[in-house]
């Protein structure tokens, strides 16, 4: 029996796909080892999927829209990368995503406010809403303690 998919945002897994061109590895973590060891991941940037360069200039949710530093509209290539992250997700049966917080397309629960001053509003970003709308739990990297009780009761 093949495990269980997770959908996990490559950044977190130590690719250098931020918009900086770092990452956000968690991969010290002894969940995310347990999980790469049985196979469970799956890593995608929505925004890489997306069709944005790495490294790309910085980019926050302002209103219905997603703008970039310079005032340039990319809503396309998040939206192109939330529906890239559903369908991988439709295909490999996926219940759980776990994205990294704050991003405009992987964040859960709080976004920057698109003022690029560092300001946390209550919101998810492009590819958790769609996420969520398939009925896929979504976590953040903070969360992985609930990640775990839900995989290993």
């Amino acid at each position: 029996m093949n495990p269980q998919k997770i959908i996990i945002s490559a950044c977190l897994l130590g690719d250098d796909v931020k918009y900086d061109g770092t990452n956000n590895s968690i991969l010290n973590d002894p969940l995310i080892q347990k999980l790469i060891e049985l196979d469970m991941l799956i890593k995608i940037c929505p925004e890489v999927e997306g069709g944005l360069p790495i490294p790309r200039p910085k980019a926050e949710i302002i209103g219905n829209k997603v703008q970039n530093i310079q005032k340039i509209d990319v809503t396309q290539q998040f939206l192109l990368g939330a529906q890239k992250i559903c369908e991988i997700a439709q295909k490999n049966s996926v219940k759980i995503a776990i994205l990294k917080s704050k991003s405009p397309s992987c964040g859960k629960d709080f976004v920057y406010d698109g003022s690029f001053s560092k300001v946390l509003i209550n919101g998810d970003g492009l590819s958790v809403r769609a996420l969520k709308k398939m009925g896929v739990k979504v976590f953040s990297e903070k969360e992985l303690k609930k990640v775990e009780k839900i995989l290993f009761k």
